[in-house]
């Protein structure tokens, strides 16, 4: 098939940026001519990537892909009109130059995260009659809400617009397509048919993250490490309160890879709680250098606050982890919690509990290296079976097959 892939987010982007990518290559390796229409790099810092410069129109070749790149407002700190205009920016370009640039295609996979990045679709459908299916990242209006990133008395209203627009690209969709099981309940609660909704995980670049050779376990002591955004959402201020109280048995660290809004706020807290130098910041990694950094630590820690939408969001360093055939603690509500338990590859503590936390810190730190390595070991096979390139890829490809058979509105 000809195939259209519409994310404001793509390579060289890293983090949960680098998904789009992945998805591309798998679907591409199954033999579909595959287009991006895409923004100009800018996550997670904001500022666009050297060699790239905002334009009204840039096309180029990445990994034997097509990229077509629409303009955007370059932002991603805290302001929240700095932000709303990065999205609107992007769903205006999308919406038009690259409805028009994708309009050809068989069907078009719309990823949709942010939400507006959904009007693309309806435009593709509604004015060029080219079938789409919406892959859900997280979900609107509840995203917008819970990052507290709208001024409180702009939220109701802001909620009655976002619920319409999202309702009216949902019935737009041939199908919808979601990461987590809690994703699914929640839309059909809101009235999109049980049969028009497919769960389909999230998968990682599999030629980056893979088993690299770890290094040898420090005896005695415990390596913890959190690899992603420092930012307020993940709640790792409770992953530094369980730092201070299982030191008091045990000789525990914890890695901090990546940076973020809430990292002087971290410090800050290990600080008062006298475990600076048993709470490490050590900067941001290349994506190519992750399954190394993932390698040189016992136990990697996934993180978020105890939210009503986390408990349906399944962020995309699980995958990561698990591909990587790391041991893994999670704190986090919900599905997360869930697939990190189902996994066989550690152990999940409530969301917010730093006791819960420290207690599983201490029940890794006894185990032996071998122990570690079983852990590992079985969550790279649940990733295999459930998880991977080619069982996420085959969903995908099952429902745009059925939407370009749908044909021409």
């Amino acid at each position: 098939m000809k195939l259209a892939f519409v994310t404001q987010w793509y390579d060289p982007e890293v983090g949960s940026a680098a998904i789009p990518g992945a998805i591309v290559r798998a679907l591409k390796a199954r033999g579909h001519d595959v287009e991006v229409v895409t923004g100009f790099p800018n996550y997670p810092t904001g500022e666009v990537y050297e060699g790239y410069r905002v334009k009204p129109y840039s096309r180029e070749t990445l990994r034997g892909v097509t990229v077509h790149r629409v303009p955007l407002f370059a932002s991603h700190d805290d302001s929240a009109a700095r932000r709303i205009l990065n999205f609107l920016s992007f769903m205006v370009s999308a919406s038009t130059l690259g409805a028009f640039l994708a309009r050809r295609a068989d069907a078009a996979l719309v990823y949709s995260t942010p939400g507006t990045v959904g009007a693309a679709g309806w435009v593709l459908r509604r004015v060029f009659g080219t079938p789409f299916v919406l892959y859900v990242q997280d979900v609107w209006p509840d995203t917008v809400t819970a990052t507290g990133m709208m001024p409180a008395r702009l939220v109701r209203p802001s909620e009655w617009i976002l619920h319409r627009f999202c309702n009216a690209v949902y019935r737009s969709a041939a199908h919808i397509a979601v990461i987590s099981p809690g994703m699914k309940d929640l839309l059909v609660e809101r009235g999109v048919r049980p049969e028009d909704v497919t769960v389909v995980h999230n998968w990682i670049d599999e030629d980056v993250f893979h088993p690299a050779p770890r290094r040898p376990r420090r005896e005695g002591a415990l390596e913890v490490m959190y690899a992603g955004n420092l930012g307020d959402v993940q709640g790792l201020d409770t992953a530094v309160r369980a730092v201070a109280k299982a030191r008091t048995s045990v000789d525990v660290t914890l890695r901090m890879i990546g940076s973020g809004v809430a990292e002087e706020s971290l410090r800050r807290l290990a600080a008062e709680l006298g475990v600076s130098d048993h709470v490490r910041f050590e900067g941001s990694r290349t994506l190519a250098e992750m399954a190394g950094v993932l390698a040189d630590a016992d136990v990697q820690l996934v993180c978020l606050k105890d939210d009503p939408l986390f408990h349906l969001t399944m962020p995309s360093k699980i995958q990561a982890i698990l591909a990587s055939g790391r041991p893994l603690i999670t704190s986090a509500p919900g599905d997360a919690a869930r697939l990190t338990d189902e996994s066989g590859a550690g152990w999940s503590a409530a969301a917010g509990d730093a006791d819960a936390l420290a207690a599983l810190f201490v029940r890794a730190s006894g185990l032996s290296q071998t122990e570690l390595d079983e852990l590992g070991a079985a969550g790279r096979r649940f990733y295999e079976t459930r998880l991977g390139a080619s069982v996420g890829a085959a969903g995908l490809e099952k429902a745009l097959q059925d939407a370009a058979a749908t044909g021409r509105a």
